[in-house]
């Protein structure tokens, strides 16, 4: 107990005091490329040759050669392809993402303090700024992040406009941040964890995966004080719980935790640990108030916070974050130098275009300032769990539940049996839906919801949702249910959460035309462990 309040202490005194912020501050620092993500927009200038144009239009992830020029200073042979995944691509004749690999034809070749950077249309980011502000707040939160800046970008003389430059992924960034820098970096791919044999970014050629596998194998772990321990050797946890609270205080529904998608991992060989890095930060704050307690599809984010500890732990993480890291006064200031930097490129652009990127970058401001209060809200409404019984039963409010009739013509009510309980009769005269719900809030962890159910006369109706008369919880699909004219059968349905949350239980009937009922002493919830 006293160790875990002692790292507490550590980590607040890190990451208040600037002058001693050792996670959040690079072990190496280089002038010419500080110089170039804190100081005035560079305009770059691309020159490809028509035989590499003719290459990226037919194969756009193979490197051709191409002259980069910034300002006074030019570079040859430097490494150009197309990158970009189905939302952001864009072809070579149209406004493409780049990646520039410095050194790709010549070795040891360096431009601006960098080997490999990213130039990002920002097509899904009318702001450009995205990037940016979230990569500042990582860094600040003491988790190596690439930095990201603005840039003027012209192709063969012809001007693409403002992107986001991007630093690279590759062994400069590891010697920034890590004391052992020969170790392996892993790529998350698009959709892939880490129980797969991941893409290497840098490391030991041809890979293995044997330290992947490793972390694989422990989230496998049925014990859960093995798979505890096991995480805890093979994984930097307390980086893990403050990149996940950042994750989700950003709404970065497309990250590792909430999707398994963009992200990068290092395997430090000196501690043996992983850290796992963010990527893709285009899209953030515009999720409409992304739940503190949403579920999480990442597998070492569904192990680690099944710990009842962790899963404090990062509870207690978004609450300190908010009072330094995540606060308006820590991101603004940041936010609104950046900005300030960009306005005399803006001023070069179309009046339309500069337009549309200043009011974009308002409207992001002001998310900004409303994502706090909704997480600080979210975090002082968070509710308590209900107790769960010895034979692991939750009790279920019988007065509790109330009738939905989302569309079609219908009714329902509830029906004496003479005897305990009731039958909670549902009919449909229209296709549409109509139910019975009750809302309860759950500790973490795996439950079944179980029923008894009949129909009569029910025509399916089939959807996303289910057929005829099933159980399921709201935001989830069911696949199936009881359709046609049925006598009593039993149903149940199956889910799983990370955190203690609220959660609304359905017993529905959609269809065409068509009645059922439930038996109200049949509804039962299980927790399964």
């Amino acid at each position: 107990m006293r160790l875990r309040y002692f790292s507490l202490i550590l980590w607040l005194f890190l990451i208040t005091d600037p002058a001693s912020r050792v996670l959040g501050r690079p072990l190496q620092s280089d002038p010419e490329s500080d110089a170039l993500f804190s100081g005035p927009i560079r305009k770059f200038e691309l020159q490809v040759d028509r035989s590499g144009i003719q290459s990226l239009r037919k194969d756009p992830r193979k490197p051709v050669q191409a002259t980069l020029r910034v300002g006074t200073n030019s570079w040859d042979s430097v490494g150009i392809h197309i990158k970009g995944a189905a939302g952001s691509a864009r072809d070579i004749d149209d406004l493409p993402a780049l990646t520039i690999r410095v050194n790709r034809f010549r070795k040891g070749q360096r431009a601006l303090g960098l080997t490999k950077f990213h130039l990002n249309n920002s097509v899904q980011d009318a702001s450009r700024m995205s990037e940016i502000v979230c990569a500042d707040l990582y860094l600040r939160a003491g988790i190596p992040a690439t930095r990201a800046t603005h840039a003027l970008v012209f192709l063969n003389g012809r001007r693409l406009g403002l992107y986001v430059l991007k630093e690279g992924f590759d062994r400069n960034f590891l010697k920034r941040h890590f004391h052992d820098p020969t170790g392996n970096l892993y790529d998350g791919g698009f959709l892939q964890d880490i129980d797969q044999d991941l893409g290497l970014d840098s490391g030991r050629e041809p890979p293995d995966w044997s330290d992947l596998r490793a972390l694989s194998a422990a989230c496998q772990i049925v014990d859960d004080t093995r798979r505890r321990e096991a995480l805890e050797r093979l994984l930097d946890v307390d980086r893990f719980i403050t990149y996940t609270a950042l994750q989700i205080m950003t709404e970065d529904w497309d990250g590792y935790p909430a999707n398994r998608n963009n992200y990068r991992l290092y395997h430090e060989p000196n501690i043996g640990r992983f850290t796992f890095l963010p990527h893709g930060m285009d899209q953030m704050f515009d999720q409409g108030g992304m739940a503190i307690t949403r579920g999480f599809e990442g597998l070492v984010a569904q192990r680690v916070f099944q710990v009842r500890e962790w899963q404090n732990a990062y509870f207690e993480r978004i609450g300190t974050l908010l009072t330094n890291a995540f606060t308006a006064a820590s991101i603004l200031p940041s936010f609104d130098a950046a900005v300030e930097r960009r306005e005399a490129v803006l001023s070069q652009l179309k009046r339309r275009e500069a337009e549309e990127i200043r009011s974009a970058t308002r409207d992001l401001r002001e998310r900004i300032i409303q994502r706090i209060e909704g997480i600080r809200q979210q975090l002082e409404q968070r509710p308590r769990p209900s107790e769960i019984g010895s034979n692991g039963l939750v009790p279920i409010p019988a007065s509790q539940w109330t009738v939905r009739l989302t569309e079609g013509k219908g009714q329902a009510e509830r029906r004496p049996t003479g005897g305990e309980g009731e039958r909670f009769h549902l009919e449909l005269r229209t296709a549409g839906q109509i139910s019975w719900r009750t809302r309860i809030t759950l500790p973490a962890g795996e439950y079944r919801f179980e029923g008894r159910g009949q129909v009569r006369d029910v025509q399916s109706s089939p959807d996303g949702t289910g057929l005829g008369l099933g159980l399921r919880i709201s935001g989830s699909q069911r696949t199936s249910g009881l359709t046609g004219t049925t006598g009593w059968e039993d149903q149940s349905f199956g889910f799983r959460l990370d955190f203690d949350s609220e959660v609304e239980l359905v017993a529905e009937l959609r269809a065409r035309r068509g009645s059922g009922m439930f038996d109200s002493t049949a509804f039962k919830l299980r927790k399964l462990r």
